[in-house]
């Protein structure tokens, strides 16, 4: 009896503890018709019972074009919102027991899997109630980190190939990057992209190009 009487004791705290933890399902639900106009509320609800459910949670918009909700799991949700443009969010922890919403929207173009496959990101960041962040530090600590080309390039980088610095140069003038929040962990993978380069700019940086991972603290994202 005390055995059984310990463990509802147990399983109620459990169960309150999980029931404060804010969970991605309720803020992907909770998003604004402001931020993809055209997936109604009961599109995105639509999209959580299915993939639930163990079923593709593949719906149509306002305009009769298929959205996807591709992945969803306690902290983080990946969502197809057309062929061309997918959105990642992540719920990150805090010092203070809050949570920060991470949002990344990847336009993408070109063949997946081929050299012209280019894809531009863009980064956000909010409260857990999508309610805007008043100061965008977290914001610029990633800006800094992907606006410097040289941060992409390992030790195989030949700066004596007159080519290898002609395609330096272009990338400066215009980089776009690839973010990707992980899943499983606190992370953000930047990929820079060179499909807006010649062929053979494209081929003298390509093996020496590699991701930037940034991890999250508890504060910001750092390499």
């Amino acid at each position: 009896m005390k055995r059984l009487s310990l463990f509802i004791i147990l399983y109620s705290l459990f169960t309150i503890c999980v029931s404060a933890q804010i969970l991605m399902r309720e803020v992907f639900a909770a998003m604004p018709d402001s931020v993809l106009p055209l997936v109604s509320k009961n599109n995105r609800l639509d999209c959580i019972d299915f993939i639930e459910n163990n079923m593709e949670a593949k719906v149509r918009n306002l305009l009769d074009e298929y959205v996807t909700l591709e992945a969803l799991t306690t902290d983080y949700a990946r969502f197809r919102t057309s062929t061309s443009a997918l959105m990642e969010l992540k719920l990150l922890p805090t010092s203070d027991s809050t949570s920060v919403l991470c949002v990344v929207t990847t336009a993408q173009m070109g063949e997946a899997g081929t050299a012209l496959r280019f894809e531009d990101s863009n980064i956000r960041f909010l409260y857990s109630d999508w309610s805007p962040m008043v100061a965008d530090t977290l914001r610029r600590d990633v800006e800094r980190a992907y606006t410097n080309v040289d941060s992409y390039i390992g030790e195989n980088g030949d700066a004596s190939m007159g080519v290898f610095e002609q395609a330096k140069r272009s990338l400066a003038d215009f980089h776009p990057v690839r973010m990707a929040l992980s899943a499983d962990d606190a992370t953000l993978t930047l990929t820079l992209q060179t499909a807006q380069l010649s062929k053979e700019e494209r081929e003298a940086v390509d093996g020496c190009l590699q991701p930037v991972t940034l991890t999250w603290d508890g504060l910001r994202f750092k390499r």
